[in-house]
């Protein structure tokens, strides 16, 4: 896998360009502010035909891109992606297709002439890991020198080095299982959108179970307070105060010659018979209750 990284802005911007089914092609990687919390966005030319990318060129399906998180190695993701578009190259899209980007010439200008290399511009998401390479051990000084002067064999021996076919063989494996997984994880769209579904209308009956409770509680509530001991006293008392108010107006309706001593007897005997027996039954509650209280009621 050949690749060129060219940093266009420092910690912002970088673009890697390489070749997959005989067309040069780029991917753009901007990193935002708050990047690796945030993950990076990343665009490929010429456009392409591929589940990946959507129709503004913008790679948001990968499973690294999908999966990424602040300990996510960039520099892995972006190789992941494009050798999925080596091993199963895209269709092109549009008159871009073929052409050669000018910053892609320039940086194979630059490669072949010996002035730059990966290697050089690697960019600060790159965090490459020291590894031991034996074969090397096996070449004399005029085989490493050949393999130095040309980037393209240095390339080729790399990739048929075990250690390396070990890494490449397990990042596919990775972005296969990571496929699996997303298709399982889609599978499951349906169920979790029937359980929401289910779950809604539970919260919908539990809210109006909620209401009904609150009025009946109100209600039981005002009931309690009414029919509370103390409350029936104070009805009592009230009660038989009215009748002795009564009882007076009759009285003075009397006096003022309005009633007949026959109606003034039975009225007025009626009214305070009532009185005595309200306030009897006052007093006998209010008896009840300072028993209670002083037992511990």
């Amino acid at each position: 896998m050949i690749s060129i990284v060219t940093e266009i802005q420092e910690d912002v911007e970088y673009r890697v360009e390489f070749s997959a089914g005989g067309y040069s092609m780029a991917v753009q990687v901007s990193l935002c502010p708050e990047f690796p919390r945030k993950r990076p966005v990343l665009k490929v030319s010429p456009q392409i035909d591929h589940p990946w990318v959507n129709e503004q060129s913008e790679i948001i399906s990968a499973p690294g891109l999908v999966n990424f998180t602040v300990h996510s190695d960039l520099g892995r993701v972006v190789q992941a992606i494009i050798r999925e578009f080596e091993r199963r190259p895209p269709d092109l899209i549009g008159e871009s297709a073929g052409r050669l980007p000018a910053t892609h010439q320039k940086g194979q200008e630059a490669c072949t002439s010996g002035h730059t290399s990966p290697a050089h511009i690697m960019p600060a998401f790159s965090q490459p890991r020291a590894l031991s390479f034996p074969e090397l051990q096996d070449l004399s000084t005029a085989e490493l020198e050949h393999l130095s002067q040309s980037q393209d064999r240095l390339d080729d021996f790399i990739d048929k080095l075990p250690v390396v076919q070990k890494l490449n063989n397990n990042v596919e494996d990775m972005i296969t299982r990571n496929e699996e997984l997303a298709k399982e994880n889609l599978s499951k769209q349906p169920r979790l959108e029937e359980l929401g579904y289910s779950v809604r209308e539970k919260l919908d009956a539990l809210a109006v179970l909620k209401n009904s409770y609150e009025s009946l509680s109100q209600e039981y509530q005002r009931l309690s307070d009414r029919y509370a001991p103390g409350s029936i006293k104070e009805s009592l008392r009230l009660a038989a105060l009215h009748s002795d108010e009564e009882s007076e107006r009759i009285a003075e309706q009397f006096l003022g010659g309005r009633m007949s001593v026959e109606q003034f007897v039975s009225i007025y005997l009626q009214k305070r018979t009532v009185s005595q027996i309200r306030k009897t039954k006052e007093e006998k509650l209010g008896s009840q209750l300072s028993e209670l209280q002083r037992a511990g009621y």
